[in-house]
């Protein structure tokens, strides 16, 4: 009897995965070359940089190294030997997919995927709204709520309901103090440091204040930005 397949299994990562590198090698070929465009969610970065980030965590992965995705991006390569490089780790990628611990593999996606719609919105396009618009979608929404429920716990603070359109998680420890709800992409991105502080209080929350969650929001390499970098895609 064949097992079935979850979006942790080993396949269905790599198939995430390489709709990703797909999507952003795409993204990239539309003239004009956005090589040298500024990456709002990452200031620092230019695309080119972000490119060299995901080849440099796609490279590190591959090697099975204990690397974590905050990873400085290649330096000194052209964007088009980046992408080259990257498209031939896909073979690599998917055999040290399955010698891979589960959680390293989680990681890789909830990378690609945030950086893929750093892209988008950095070109003035739209982003998939909800998970089943995308393959990596889902089980990175998953990990950013497993984090986020870690610095809860590890902050002392109260349990949390986290609600997006189908899905509910209850992060921490006792009966929810309060629900944060919104749209699926908007939780996302708060999570995973796209949003301000701001923007996180005008999502929907009930039950107590927004500010009593504020440290939690900053957990892993992710934090808040000071000042807003995208729009909430719900407004």
């Amino acid at each position: 009897m064949t097992a079935e397949r979850t979006q942790h299994d080993p396949a269905e990562q790599y198939a995430a995965y390489r709709h990703c590198r797909e999507a952003v090698t795409g993204l990239l070929a539309v003239p004009p070359d956005p090589a040298a465009l500024r990456v709002p969610a990452c200031p620092e970065w230019t695309a080119r940089d972000l490119v060299g980030h995901l080849v440099h965590i796609c490279e590190s992965f591959v090697a099975l190294e204990d690397s974590q995705i905050d990873l400085d991006p290649l330096a000194d390569v052209p964007q088009a030997e980046l992408l080259h490089r990257w498209e031939e780790l896909d073979g690599p990628l998917r055999a040290a997919l399955d010698r891979s611990p589960e959680l390293r593999r989680r990681i890789l996606l909830l990378d690609v995927f945030s950086h893929e719609l750093d892209l988008r919105l950095a070109l003035g396009l739209d982003v998939p709204a909800e998970p089943a618009a995308h393959p990596a979608f889902g089980g990175a929404l998953d990990l950013s709520t497993t984090g986020f429920g870690l610095a809860v716990h590890g902050g002392g603070l109260p349990a949390l309901r986290i609600e997006v359109p189908g899905r509910s998680w209850e992060v921490g420890e006792g009966a929810p103090a309060a629900t944060l709800s919104g749209p699926a992409v908007d939780v996302f991105r708060s999570l995973t440091g796209r949003r301000t502080r701001a923007q996180i209080e005008g999502l929907e929350w009930t039950g107590e204040p927004a500010g009593k969650w504020a440290q939690a929001f900053s957990w892993g390499p992710f934090a808040p930005p000071r000042a807003e970098v995208e729009p909430l895609a719900g407004r």
